[in-house]
């Protein structure tokens, strides 16, 4: 089944039955005619009072899926022979076989139909625009309206507005009929399933729209919002380990559990007491959210297997199923049709009188029945309305009331939450607590408290209300609850009072569609004494295909790595009671050891209140301002040492941190642990996509709240050790057992297991190595502070190739050094926890923190690239051309606002490379300026590296970055500096539109005139100088002593002067405005404020305006 044409063809038949059905309405109600007004006067009233109720859209969209719904089913049954002739499907030609049919006069006797007007459109004795369309129409309708016999719940009598609202285009190539039948090919239509997919994609552009909206869920929202069809092998899961499994129990001898794929026999099957029997039609199978049926799609053929081996008759069995065994609500009626439907045709493949034996399945949905207590807000609440047993009678049917429909549904409703089944299983509504519509939230809150995280898991507890005491209950959920912090209570109430029969935990990825990381599991309503549940963690395996073939291999070999046989009882050994299934005796049992909150203080650092305000990448500002005080705001994945890329703003101690107020009057800043700050401490990024990875901080540094940092209780407490041992793969592992998400908060850190004489392990040496390897990876690049020259001069050697090849001698042995050392702690903890059978010490060279930028690992070995290298050297050039740096002396030289070249010199008098004097660097195609950026270059590099190697470091350079040193700076420097200061460049790109005119600042040195020198000097110069040049290609151009070839090529030559003059007299145009307000920037507003200001001069930054943190 090629799901993603199903996809768009759902999608684009929504987007046009809505379109249809939306002018089909405006021509409706702008009708004037008086006779078609008389005729249709009932509908018409009935629906200007349903677009007063609800609006048009409503309506519209109404229509539509009522539509869509009718014509699915039909061209469902078209392919699969239940219909004769069939109805939206041709034998042979375009024409659907029953308008072909009453074409040659052969029309059904049984249909209600005006044979005289169908006879007269087929005929042309009517007089209209589109009789075969307007004949099509009248037999469309007549066979809903046949249909609605067998099943009421998707072919409702058509005598009301929907067939007014019914779209005119029906049997062109372009109409929705036409459509279907492409959209829903005969192999399709061979699957129930299909009309699942299609229930979910047709609302899929609606579900994504109010995910992304981020906005509290309206009451009619909630269905649209939380729909997600469950995969099949999940679904098969889930049926297969609760009904498979209750009839094992109930019918030791069954033979069908060999049929049942996905069947986890129980590792405590001995320990079970023996299930009292119970006739398979008394076997009752819930489904409370039933979306379309799939869940209950896969459990009729399990039922079907059950009667089959109990010797039922064939002809009897669908019926029995569908009377008898199955139920199922949902809050969106559009998808109780659905469902409906989709039992029907699974007893139609399995029966062919079927369909007239006047079957309704038992599913419903909710509608909010005004007067009822307990259900006059159910579209909100769903299947969370709670129903006694003993309240089922209470509701009374009298047939011969005009309320007998209203409580015959009612009824309904009452009987399906009232009475108890033997098994339920869902795929419930993921929606947090903080969109859930909010008569639903404060419900949530009141009845289960203990669950109002997210409705999912409301719907564990719920589940396991409707269901028998020794019943068995299944889902999909999130997999979160299994180890976060906000979900500790529904784990205590599960191991306590329940019993974990097999959990299988997907890997993040692990099916199309998935927005968040999901588990599927079985839960016992009872508890079994000292058993042990089965658990497959698919963790390692990437990618929805991988899902269900790991979990057979798992299930098919016990042996194979990734099956568990746990005691729930285990995990209550673990702070938080995590499901830590995967972890030995060992690991559980450290645990009990002393904390890490024993001994030291951990927590969040502040948070500012308004960080685009008051942080700032530590480049942005005056590198001597002291108002800017560094910061640590967590960053990439890096381990010892490193991120030291912030600043806050802290004038006066922080006086605007500490004083700012919000719109309603409240201190915009929270700064809880303030007191901690400017200590060195150890932190850790909150919020990673990666492993855990723990890095020593300063003294002098503000923590910000997007980082946990730990502190020390007494002043001289060790921190190496404990960062030694925070850096191993045991406290990774520990971590993401306590909260596999991205986000680890500070009480998952203070609950990790701790020994009491860490201090005495004498580990210092080997952490302090490691911070110093670190450290001096971290500061060989310009983007650090304590950055002191480029690496490759840092070589003293005036060949680059050689000074790149000792370059990757000395980092390979410091990257190996460090790859040893973390081995060695991890061997070190690994042998203090007794963890040898469970973990091996080995690091995998990827997650060796240095060189980052630098390296690949490929083949499983480190392989320096020297790209990276030598482009960080022609970053560090600019720097030099610009002042920023020199290579006479290490570190900054020009690095605050307003320095100039006299600054310069004050610093280094005599210097081996002077700067450019006035801040402008031209970066153009051709050698048209003393200073442009080619030729600035090559001077710097022969003043670092000597002349005499000149030619040579210039071709190495080139060859190695495959470009001429020209095309690199003209094309792609700034996208690299870009990239290099995350953003928020320090050196600024003046460009024209289409880039003919380029010249690069450094935002440091930037004074109020210099838009205007760069015009006087630079642009209107440039334009004098084309305009030379193209003179002289227009006349080499009429030479008669020239071949035609050159002709020919110096006008092509003399049209592209035009072009670019054309470009740089209106960019001159630009920068002249610019230019007369003398534009004064402060570097203490960032990048972001400043560059805004000449937005209109200097290349875009994509992002750069937006609201970011």
């Amino acid at each position: 089944m090629n799901t993603n044409n199903l996809k768009r063809f759902a999608r684009e038949a929504r987007i046009k039955l809505i379109d249809q059905v939306g002018r089909k309405l405006a021509f409706v109600l702008s009708n004037t005619d008086p006779v078609f007004i008389d005729t249709n006067a009932t509908q018409i009233q009935s629906l200007k009072n349903k677009i007063q109720a609800q609006g048009k859209e409503q309506v519209i969209d109404t229509v539509a899926y009522t539509w869509f719904n009718r014509l699915m089913a039909l061209r469902f049954m078209d392919a699969n022979g239940y219909t004769t002739p069939k109805v939206v499907t041709p034998v042979v030609g375009k024409s659907p076989e029953i308008l072909q049919n009453a074409l040659s006069g052969q029309i059904d006797e049984n249909l209600k139909i005006n044979r005289q007007r169908l006879n007269d459109l087929l005929d042309g004795k009517l007089v209209i625009a589109d009789a075969q369309t307007e004949a099509y129409k009248m037999l469309l309708i007549a066979s809903c309206n046949q249909w609605h016999t067998a099943m009421p719940f998707m072919f409702e009598r058509i005598s009301d507005y929907t067939e007014l609202l019914l779209p005119d285009d029906l049997l062109s190539d372009n109409s929705i009929v036409s459509d279907l039948r492409e959209g829903m090919s005969d192999d399709d239509c061979g699957h129930e399933e299909i009309l699942g997919w299609l229930y979910q994609f047709y609302i899929s552009d609606e579900n994504e729209r109010l995910i992304k909206s981020k906005n509290v869920y309206k009451k009619e929202e909630l269905a649209p919002a939380s729909q997600l069809f469950t995969p099949k092998w999940i679904v098969k899961y889930m049926v297969d380990n609760t009904l498979g499994q209750l009839w094992s129990e109930i019918n030791p001898a069954t033979t069908i559990l060999g049929s049942l794929e996905f069947y986890i026999k129980p590792a405590y099957k001995e320990q079970l007491q023996p299930r009292p029997k119970k006739r398979i039609e008394d076997i009752k199978f819930f489904e409370p959210c039933v979306g379309s049926a799939h869940i209950l799609s896969y459990a009729f053929d399990v039922f079907y297997l059950m009667y089959e081996e109990q010797g039922y008759n064939a002809t009897e069995i669908a019926e029995l199923i569908i009377k008898n065994n199955l139920f199922g609500v949902d809050i969106d009626e559009r998808a109780a049709q659905i469902a409906s439907f989709v039992l029907m045709m699974k007893g139609r493949r399995k029966s062919r009188s079927f369909l007239r034996k006047n079957i309704t399945p038992n599913i419903t949905f909710y509608e909010d029945f005004e007067g009822d207590a307990k259900f006059n807000n159910c579209k909100a609440l769903g299947s969370l309305v709670n129903i006694e047993p003993n309240e089922i009678d209470k509701i009374k049917v009298d047939e011969g009331s005009v309320f007998a429909d209203r409580h015959i549904k009612l009824k309904k409703l009452y009987t399906f939450l009232g009475q108890r089944y033997d098994c339920v299983v869902t795929n419930p509504p993921y929606i947090s607590s903080s969109r859930m519509e909010g008569t639903l939230k404060q419900f949530v809150e009141a009845n289960y408290p203990d669950t109002k995280s997210d409705l999912f898991a409301t719907f564990i507890i719920r589940c396991l209300e409707l269901c028998n005491e020794d019943g068995l209950t299944g889902y999909m959920t999130p997999f979160v609850w299994m180890f976060i912090s906000s979900y500790e209570k529904l784990r205590v109430n599960i191991i306590d009072n329940h019993f974990i029969n097999n959990l299988i935990q997907l890997e993040y990825s692990g099916f199309d569609g998935a927005t968040v990381p999901v588990c599927t599991f079985t839960l016992r309503n009872s508890t079994i004494e000292n058993a042990k549940g089965s658990y497959v963690r698919l963790s390692d395996f990437r990618g929805s295909e991988n899902q269900a073939p790991k979990t057979l291999e798992a299930i098919h070999n016990p042996d194979c790595g990734w099956i568990y046989f746990t005691n729930q009882n285990d995990f209550t050994k673990i702070p938080g009671s995590p499901f830590g299934y995967w972890l030995s005796k060992e690991s559980i049992d450290s645990f009990e050891s002393t904390k890490i909150s024993d001994f030291y203080i951990v927590r969040n650092g502040i948070s500012t209140g308004d960080n685009l305000r008051y942080l700032r990448l530590w480049h942005e500002v005056s590198f001597s301002n002291r108002n800017w005080n560094p910061c640590n705001k967590g960053g990439s994945f890096r381990k010892w040492y490193g991120n030291n890329e912030f600043v806050v703003f802290w004038e006066d101690n922080g006086e605007q941190i500490r004083t700012s107020l919000d719109e309603k009057g409240r201190i915009k800043a929270r700064l809880g642990g303030l007191e901690f700050s400017f200590s060195e401490g150890i932190e850790m990024s909150r919020i990673s996509s990666g492993k855990s990875a723990f890095r020593l901080s300063s003294k002098g540094f503000i923590y910000e709240s997007s980082t946990n940092d730990i502190y020390r209780k007494q002043p001289n407490q060790d921190l190496k050790n404990i960062l030694g041992y925070l850096n191993t793969k045991i406290v990774d592992g520990f971590l993401r057992l306590m909260n596999p998400t991205i986000n680890i908060m500070p009480e998952d850190i203070r609950k990790l297991p701790l020994l009491s004489n860490i201090e005495e392990l004498g580990l210092s040496n080997i952490v302090d190595e490691n911070i110093s390897i670190s450290k001096n990876d971290w500061d060989s690049r310009e983007t650090s502070w304590e950055f002191q020259n480029n690496a490759l001069i840092n070589q003293q050697n005036k060949s680059i190739k050689a000074s790149f090849d000792n370059y990757k001698i000395f980092w390979t042995l410091h990257f190996n050094k460090l790859h040893l050392n973390e081995e060695n702690l991890n061997k070190k903890f690994i042998e203090i926890y007794g963890l040898q059978d469970e973990l091996t010490p080995n690091v995998p060279l990827a997650e060796i923190t240095i060189l980052q930028e630098e390296s690949k690992i490929i083949n499983g070995e480190l392989f320096i690239e020297p790209v990276s290298v030598l482009l960080q050297l022609l970053s560090y050039s600019i720097g030099c051309i610009l002042g920023r740096y020199s290579i006479d002396k290490p570190s900054l030289i020009l690095a605050n606002q307003g320095e100039n070249i006299q600054d310069f010199l004050k610093q280094i008098p005599y210097p081996t490379f002077m700067p450019d004097e006035d801040n402008i660097i031209p970066v153009l195609e051709g050698e048209w300026f003393n200073d442009d950026i080619v030729g600035r270059f090559k001077v710097f590099l022969k003043a670092a590296f000597g002349e005499e190697h000149f030619e040579e470091n210039l071709k190495y350079i080139e060859d190695t970055i495959g470009k001429d040193i020209r095309k690199y700076f003209v094309k792609d420097f700034y996208n690299d500096h870009i990239k290099r200061y995350k953003k928020r460049p320090i050196y600024w790109m003046f460009s024209s539109p289409k880039g003919h005119f380029k010249a690069l600042i450094y935002m440091h040195r930037y004074t109020p005139d210099l838009c205007s020198k760069m015009l006087t000097d630079y642009l209107q110069s440039y334009i004098h100088k084309m305009e030379a040049a193209q003179q002289n290609k227009i006349a080499e151009s009429l030479r008669e002593d020239l071949p035609a070839r050159d002709k020919t090529a110096a006008t092509k030559e003399a049209d592209r002067y035009s072009a670019m003059i054309k470009d740089c007299k209106e960019y001159a145009q630009t920068l002249y405005a610019v230019a007369t307000k003398k534009i004064a920037i402060d570097l203490d507003d960032g990048v972001k404020v400043n560059y805004q200001k000449f937005k209109e001069v200097l290349v875009p930054i994509k992002g750069l305006e937006k609201d970011e943190e």
